[in-house]
């Protein structure tokens, strides 16, 4: 019997169709589950990223289509992505080794390397996202997790998958980790860009040589707190690559490198002896401490719990905290407790002029991303059309906003230009089920019965247990003469 993907959870000796079987879970990420399966038409072991979101999981074609057929040494290879037995799946090759996190403590290196051993496997992490950056795709998720490595290779994966999450506030954040390795001009926002990566490249080079992260907590990633010189944190740090990290992390983007080939050439440009100084962290500072208001708020977003989130925002907002930021989140909670009035009233006090000039971009997409939302649950579907038109036009490779935007079009009865758009879409990333599926809804109400069928058909086809879909195409054959 053929698996309901809205429901699907993978497990060990899962067969599907006859193409892979489970045979054991290797880990969880923020996207999906991650399998060791046997793919039986190769014979051969593979690794298979099942997304958690299977409605929208076919998102990462948009990115991941870019990867398959191509090869590199220090990226995981991506060899098929697409739907099995109505399941979304993402075949990857297998991985013999651990993570780069599984080899760090506080101190760095469980067995301590030189600053020439630390450097040379951020140099293989460094041609690894210049490929991705050649390619025009931001990873958007560096960070010791996603990094593999064993005593002959080091690889990255999960790359493009952070650029499709709608939420990034609900769905990055893992009690500061990613958070942690963040530009601060992405921080809370769903923008992506290469020069965000260098900056988690610096967070990454910043933490293999001292053991530990600038930042640790959101609240210090957005309000830029203090941190420590790598070298205030370890002395055996040649000056020459403090400032390689400091340049990468410096919070303007302009101020960084302006690209991977940049930060390879400073790199290799280093006079480094690969008899210097073991690079394991003479100082270890404690875990700070101090409540962060917004990670108390994000670890409820995660179970929920909106009620416990809006306790915490409203202490801060009667103790005088009226940072946007608080707005924001004030009125993300009355959104998901579906008092959109309260939410709408929120939202229209934030001034996008009082952010951080380098974080106003990413702050107002999500804005007006929200704002768009409240309107569209009020009814007031003509000021959310403007709205993700705007949206749409300042995003123009973020299918999230055309989708949406195509989707307001028919609700104000332009089902002409929601077809359109929806066309648009598919001609740039086809594949996609739920547009497929939506295209043959639209065509079906136009009465433009032969385009319904086929598009309905093709759905069919990517998940033949949508009984919807097997309904519309029924009445087709019954009494269309199909």
């Amino acid at each position: 019997m053929a698996k309901r993907a809205n429901s699907f959870y993978p497990k060990k000796e899962l067969n599907l169709e006859d193409k892979y079987i489970l045979k054991e879970y290797i880990n969880e990420g923020t996207f999906g589950y991650v399998w060791k399966a046997f793919n039986i038409q190769k014979e051969k072991t593979v690794a298979l990223k099942i997304p958690k979101d299977q409605e929208r999981g076919d998102n990462t074609l948009s990115e991941g289509k870019k990867l398959i057929g191509y090869s590199h040494p220090n990226i995981i290879d991506i060899v098929w992505m697409g739907r099995v037995d109505g399941v979304f799946v993402i075949e990857m090759e297998y991985f013999i080794g651990g993570t780069l996190a599984d080899e760090l403590t506080d101190r760095g290196f469980k067995n301590p390397k030189t600053i020439h051993e630390v450097l040379k496997i951020f140099l293989e992490v460094l041609h690894g996202v210049k490929f991705l950056h050649e390619k025009n795709i931001c990873h958007g998720d560096i960070k010791p997790q996603n990094i593999l490595i064993n005593s002959d290779n080091v690889k990255i994966t999960d790359f493009g998958t952070s650029k499709f999450i709608e939420n990034i506030f609900v769905k990055t954040v893992d009690a500061g980790g990613t958070w942690a390795y963040m530009a601060p001009e992405i921080a809370g926002s769903h923008i992506r860009g290469l020069v965000s990566d260098i900056y988690s490249l610096g967070v990454l080079l910043y933490q293999l040589l001292t053991g530990r992260t600038p930042h640790e907590t959101p609240i210090q990633v957005i309000n830029n707190g203090p941190f420590p010189r790598p070298r205030e944190i370890n002395d055996n740090i040649p000056i020459e690559v403090q400032n390689i990290i400091l340049k990468a992390l410096e919070r303007n983007p302009d101020n960084r490198f302006n690209c991977i080939d940049d930060f390879i050439k400073a790199i290799l440009e280093l006079s480094v002896d690969n008899k210097s100084e073991i690079m394991t962290s003479n100082k270890l500072y404690e875990k700070v401490k101090s409540k962060d208001w917004m990670k108390e708020v994000l670890q409820f977003y995660k179970s929920k719990q909106y009620n416990k989130a809006e306790i915490i925002l409203k202490y801060q907002f009667e103790n005088g905290n009226r940072t946007e930021d608080i707005k924001y989140h004030m009125s993300y909670v009355y959104f998901n407790q579906k008092r959109y009035y309260d939410s709408l009233d929120m939202i229209n006090k934030m001034n996008i002029e009082k952010v951080e000039e380098i974080r106003q971009p990413g702050v107002e997409d999500n804005v007006l991303s929200l704002k768009a939302r409240i309107l569209v649950e009020l009814k007031r579907y003509e000021e959310a059309t403007e709205i993700y038109k705007a949206l749409a036009k300042n995003n123009p490779n973020n299918i999230n906003y055309q989708y949406k935007l195509a989707i307001m079009y028919g609700l104000i009865d332009k089902p002409d230009l929601s077809i359109n758009k929806l066309e648009e879409i598919n001609q740039s990333t086809p594949g996609l089920l739920y547009v497929i599926k939506k295209l043959g809804y639209a065509y079906d109400m136009k009465k433009d019965y032969s385009k319904a069928r086929g598009y309905l058909k093709y759905a069919y086809k990517l998940d033949s247990k949508d009984s919807v879909v097997k309904n519309r195409l029924d009445v087709y054959e019954k009494y269309l003469n199909f």
